[in-house]
């Protein structure tokens, strides 16, 4: 096995995707900026111990055009920090118009981050007590 970044005898010279970006087998997908409103949040399935469970997002999608689309939007994978979104909010999602697939902007989105919604609780906490 090559190195990443090594010239094969074919001359394919292997890269990393950026994070925003994924690889394809001719080029990289390119993601729109969009926004979601969740509709219904569904568990798929949970763990053997019942503790975690795996989710999908209805959601309409509200394209940069001002189109919007039902759209399925799976869990995103490798995200430790993801703060799953409920019914009704409003996230920033990523749209490849190619395929129409969509994806939480987990990168750009304070409120789908543990730390960016514990930030957020802090804030209306603190204007809470401001209001009295």
């Amino acid at each position: 096995m090559l190195p990443i970044g090594a010239s094969t005898p074919g001359g394919y010279r292997g890269t990393m995707a950026h994070p925003t970006e994924e690889c394809s087998v001719f080029g990289r997908r390119v993601w729109e900026p969009a926004v979601a409103t969740i509709v219904l949040v569904h568990i798929k399935r949970v763990s053997s111990d019942g503790l975690t469970p795996t989710r999908e997002w209805s959601a309409d999608v509200r394209r940069a055009d001002g189109s919007v689309a039902r759209a399925r939007i799976d869990e995103p994978r490798w995200v430790t920090d993801f703060w799953p979104p409920d019914a009704g909010a409003v996230v920033k999602v990523e749209v490849d118009p190619k395929t129409g697939s969509v994806r939480f902007d987990v990168a750009h989105d304070p409120q789908l981050s543990v730390r960016g919604q514990e930030k957020l609780m802090a804030e209306k906490f603190k204007r809470s007590l401001d209001a009295s």
